[in-house]
């Protein structure tokens, strides 16, 4: 049973905005987790400021895209592909697109096609040049 904490995470933006997160009882590694995904898909870059040993597949994830496909169309399988290749672990495809239609929920991806085995996503042009200017 995880034991009784109080966690505090505050990051500051490069807009000089703040961001305070507080988890307070029973903070387990999964609950740090998601945390870490929030502070990621809010601040773009704030991930990097998250430590690695709270890093998870969907941060991951969302940070590949950004450096393998900031302009081109992808599916499932190629960021599996990718993953696999930059991370030396396997991301099967039921996954990837589970986490692919969450990044997409979250307005960090656009979503294209209708059928389950043609759908192809991108990175939302926002994102792409937010990418391409911190450079």
């Amino acid at each position: 049973m995880p034991s009784r904490r109080k966690v505090r995470l505050e990051v500051m933006g490069d807009d000089g905005d703040r961001l305070t997160v507080i988890l307070e009882g029973r903070v387990t590694r999964e609950k740090i987790m998601q945390l870490a995904d929030l502070v990621d898909l809010y601040g773009g870059s704030a991930a990097e400021r998250v430590p690695a040993a709270v890093e998870n597949k969907l941060t991951r994830l969302a940070r590949l895209i950004e450096k393998k496909f900031p302009y081109s169309e992808f599916t499932s399988r190629d960021v599996a592909e990718a993953y696999e290749l930059e991370y030396g672990e396997r991301l099967t495809l039921s996954t990837a697109s589970t986490y692919l239609s969450r990044l997409a929920e979250r307005g960090f991806l656009e979503r294209a096609g209708g059928m389950l085995n043609n759908i192809r996503y991108r990175l939302l042009r926002a994102r792409a040049e937010e990418v391409e200017g911190g450079q």
